[in-house]
C-alpha cells in the first residue's frame, strides 16, 4: 500500500511538473522572441508548442529521475536508521527482561526453601546443594547468548531435582531427545518448564508430564493443560525468549495453546 501511494504521488508530481514546465517554457519562449524580434515577430504557436513540449519533457524527466533518486536514497537511509533504533530498543528491552529473570528465579527457589523448612527440614541441606549447582549454572550462562543443548538438558535435570523436593512426583519430565547437537538460549527449557508448573495443576496420582522432543532443528516442549484457578503472571519468561531469538538470530519461538495442550517450539542454532 505504501509503495502504491508513493508511485501515485510521483505520477501526480510528474504530470503537474510537466504542465508547469510547459507553461513557463511558452511564456519565456514568447518573451525572448518578442525582445529579439520585436514587431517583426511572427509567432507560430503550434511549432513553438511542439518545441516547448519536447524541452519540457526532457527537463521533467531529469527532474523526476533526480527527485526519485534523492527520495529513495533518503528513504533507505531513514529505514536503516529506524531499523537500528528498533534494534537498540529491543536490545534494551531484552536486557531489562533479563534483569527481571534473576530475582524471579531466586524468589521461586526461596519459596521452595521456605516450604521445606516448614514441612521437610531434613531435606534443606540437600536442597541447598542442588540449588547451588543450579544457580552456579545460571550465573555462568545467564548472560551468554547461547549454550550447548546437552548442557541445558543437564541443567534442567538439576533444576527438576529442586522441583521434586518441593512437589514430590507431581511434576515430571519426559525427555525423548537423543540428538543433542546444537545450541539454545540459556535457561530456555527451564523457563518453559517453570511456566508449565506455574500454570498447571499436578498430583502424585496424576502427575503433570512435561515432554521434551526434537523435531529437526526445533525443540518442542509440551504439557497437558490442567490449569490452576488463578495465577499472577507477567509473561516475562516468554517475552524474554521471543525477544532474544528475534533480536539475535531472527528466529521465532512459537507458543501454541490448544484445547488440551500447551506447546512451545524453540529453534536451535546449529552453528556459532
Amino acid at each position: 500500500m505504501d509503495i502504491t501511494n508513493t508511485i501515485l504521488k510521483f505520477v501526480k508530481v510528474y504530470i503537474l511538473s510537466f504542465f508547469i514546465f510547459t507553461l513557463i517554457g511558452l511564456i519565456v519562449d514568447y518573451a525572448v522572441l518578442r525582445v529579439l524580434l520585436g514587431n517583426k515577430l511572427e509567432y507560430d504557436i503550434i511549432t513553438r508548442l511542439r518545441n516547448t513540449l519536447s524541452v519540457a519533457f526532457i527537463l521533467v524527466d531529469v527532474f523526476a529521475l533526480t527527485s526519485a533518486f534523492l527520495y529513495f536514497r533518503q528513504s533507505q537511509k531513514t529505514a536503516l536508521e529506524l531499523e537500528q533504533t528498533e534494534k537498540e530498543k529491543a536490545t534494551l528491552q531484552s536486557q531489562m527482561l533479563q534483569k527481571n529473570l534473576e530475582p524471579h528465579f531466586l524468589f521461586n527457589n526461596l519459596s521452595i526453601l521456605s516450604g521445606l523448612a516448614k514441612n521437610r527440614p531434613e531435606q534443606i541441606e540437600s536442597f541447598i546443594d542442588d540449588f547451588s549447582d543450579v544457580y552456579r549454572y545460571y550465573l555462568k550462562h545467564g548472560k551468554k547468548q547461547l549454550a550447548e543443548l546437552k548442557d541445558e538438558l543437564s541443567f534442567l535435570k538439576n533444576y527438576m531435582n529442586l522441583i521434586e523436593k518441593r512437589f514430590g512426583n507431581t511434576y515430571q519430565i519426559e525427555n525423548s531427545i537423543e540428538n543433542t547437537d546444537g545450541f539454545i538460549i540459556p535457561c530456555s527449557l527451564q523457563l518453559c518448564v517453570e511456566n508449565a508448573i506455574k500454570h498447571n495443576r499436578g498430583s502424585n496420582k496424576i502427575p503433570l508430564v512435561i515432554s521434551l522432543s526434537r523435531k529437526e532443528d526445533t525443540i518442542v516442549v509440551k504439557n497437558k493443560l490442567n490449569k490452576v484457578d488463578f495465577t499472577l503472571g507477567t509473561g516475562t519468561g516468554n517475552d524474554y525468549l521471543k525477544r532474544q531469538y528475534q533480536l539475535n538470530f531472527n528466529k521465532d519461538v512459537i507458543f501454541t495453546e490448544t484445547n488440551n495442550e500447551f506447546i512451545v517450539e524453540i529453534p536451535l542454532v546449529l552453528e556459532i
